[in-house]
């Protein structure tokens, strides 16, 4: 596996875990599909750059795919969509630098 999709699937993989940990508080208003938009945006950003780096690697798109689909319905029976928003924004903040270095 070349460096870029090991540092891809690392940082996808513990966005991932780093957002499955959030609390439970009061509901706030979510997207149409469930999900706060920053969390629609982080979803988008980084099924776009995975698409992008695995377009010769189906396997690893598929994995992806499933782990993503996993998480993001895991996060709509989640209670506490104010502090989704907020782990999704930091992810999101916290993936940018890796975007550019991987030419996404």
């Amino acid at each position: 596996m070349k460096p870029s999709r090991v540092l891809l699937s690392s940082v996808v993989a513990f966005s991932l875990l780093a957002l499955s940990g959030c609390g439970e508080k009061e509901p706030a208003k979510a997207a149409d599909n469930g999900l706060p938009a920053e969390c629609n945006e982080y979803v988008s950003t980084i099924t776009t750059c995975v698409n992008k780096l695995g377009k010769d690697n189906k396997a690893m798109a598929d994995q992806f795919k499933t782990q993503m689909d996993a998480a993001t319905e895991s996060w709509k029976k989640m209670s506490d969509k104010e502090a989704l928003k907020n782990s999704c924004k930091a992810a999101m903040d916290a993936f940018k630098p890796t975007l550019s270095q991987l030419g996404c």
